[in-house]
């Protein structure tokens, strides 16, 4: 019973051969593989839109949680000049900024409210040829050399290096959509951040060449330009990035222990690599 016990507690960092998986008789074909590596994916996808599209799904989880894009944080650290020269467009930029970190992050739980199908739609066309490489452990392309090397978000990351381009292209509508919406008191994320690039332009237009020499004589080589930046593409990358982090942790808590789920092709195919370990 006791060796039984850590077999199973070290089931996800071992290593099965193909063969073992499907077993001589053929119980578990390729094709099971595929369909439960699918349904795994599709499970951790519907919980993590869940989790996600929920108040604070972004904004009150650290792991996930949007920053500022790098635009934005160039901008605050040049602040010490914008007060000096232009107090009006400080006090805009300052007031904005915060709610510009807070609206970001709505902006993604608003849009994780769609993103169910889209992913659905990917996982739904991906064509696996290495499923048993993948329910092993292993991510295609990269050799296992040990079972220390086990990969215990191999289908995650499979699903991520095969659809991820297409999937920010799918995305990308819902999200600019979402970033359009007042989400934060009267203010959209895009309003926030066309007020605060206009104010922070127009003190690099005035007073931009002044601000640089005052830099410059206290031994600071400081570039003020304006800032055009479209965030809709930030925001929806690191938004996906979220929803794959998700999507990687209920990967690993099926492998953990498959037999807990109500679906029969997790139990028989996840479930195969539990039995074959513990005869």
């Amino acid at each position: 019973m006791k060796k039984t016990f850590l077999l199973l507690l070290l089931v996800p960092f071992a290593l099965v051969s193909c063969e073992d998986i499907l077993g001589e008789d053929g119980d578990l074909s390729s094709d099971d593989v595929v369909k439960g590596l699918k349904t795994a994916l599709n499970i951790g996808t519907d919980s993590s839109t869940t989790i996600l599209s929920a108040t604070n799904g972004y904004y009150g989880d650290a792991l996930v949680k949007i920053p500022l894009p790098k635009e934005a944080m160039a901008i605050k650290e040049k602040m010490d000049y914008v007060r000096k020269y232009s107090s009006t467009a400080a006090n805009v930029i300052d007031g904005k900024m915060e709610d510009l970190i807070l609206a970001i992050n709505r902006s993604a739980e608003e849009a994780a409210k769609d993103a169910a199908p889209i992913f659905s739609s990917a996982i739904t066309n991906l064509s696996i040829v290495d499923g048993l490489q993948i329910l092993n452990g292993e991510v295609p392309g990269e050799s296992l050399k040990s079972a220390a090397d086990f990969d215990s978000l191999a289908a995650t990351k499979y699903l991520k290096n095969q659809t991820y381009n297409s999937l920010v292209d799918a995305y990308a509508p819902k999200m600019d959509d979402a970033l359009g919406k007042k989400l934060v008191g009267n203010a959209s994320a895009t309003s926030l951040w066309n007020d605060i690039t206009s104010n922070y332009n127009g003190f690099v237009s005035q007073y931009g060449d002044a601000a640089r020499l005052a830099a410059k004589i206290a031994g600071k080589d400081i570039a003020f330009n304006e800032v055009n930046t479209d965030i809709g593409e930030f925001v929806t990358q690191k938004a996906l990035d979220g929803l794959f982090l998700k999507v990687g942790d209920q990967e690993k808590e099926i492998r953990k222990n498959p037999f807990q789920w109500a679906s029969d092709i997790i139990k028989k195919v996840f479930g195969s690599v539990y039995e074959k370990l513990s005869e």
